[in-house]
């Protein structure tokens, strides 16, 4: 929910075709590019909200599908929005202590923030269509898997 006086994003579920396994979601990667890419529809349109929020561009939709196809298959489904300022958003919140947000901005950068039980990261890489994933992305995924896992363990102990 915005704040007040905070422009509201534009959001798509990604209609989660999951198989589920003993600790683990697995999930279909075109489910999310389906998800990015009817961002178009919701939020292609400038000030589609009344507050000046800029259109995503089909640059950027391209872009965040081609980041999609280098997820891991061991996270699951992030939430997936679109920004007042034109950039994709990818959501993961697994508690109030473990949670990732990843930015596809229309220049070209992947800006993301993450909480990992008090440890925080932060930070813009450059990418490309055709470039790996950047490290610290990776970095990224890995502490949100590892601190994942340690959230549900500690689910399963009694108090």
């Amino acid at each position: 929910m915005p704040r007040k006086g905070e422009p509201q994003r534009a959001s798509v579920s990604c209609a989660q075709q999951t198989v589920t396994t003993p600790k683990r979601i697995q999930y279909t990667r075109p489910a999310i590019k389906r998800a990015v890419s009817k961002l178009l529809e919701t939020a292609g349109q400038e000030d589609r909200d009344g507050e000046d929020a800029l259109a995503v561009a089909p640059e950027t939709v391209r872009l965040a599908e081609k980041l999609v196809e280098l997820f891991p298959g061991s996270v699951e489904p992030p939430d997936v929005s679109a920004s007042p300022h034109g950039e994709i958003d990818f959501d993961w919140v697994a508690s109030k202590n473990v949670m990732l947000t990843l930015c596809v901005c229309p220049s070209g950068e992947i800006a993301f923030a993450g909480l990992f039980n008090g440890s925080e990261i932060h930070g813009e890489e450059p990418w490309a269509e055709a470039d790996p994933l950047p490290r610290a992305v990776e970095t990224c995924f890995d502490m949100l898997r590892e601190n994942t896992l340690s959230e549900t363990e500690k689910q399963k102990t009694p108090a």
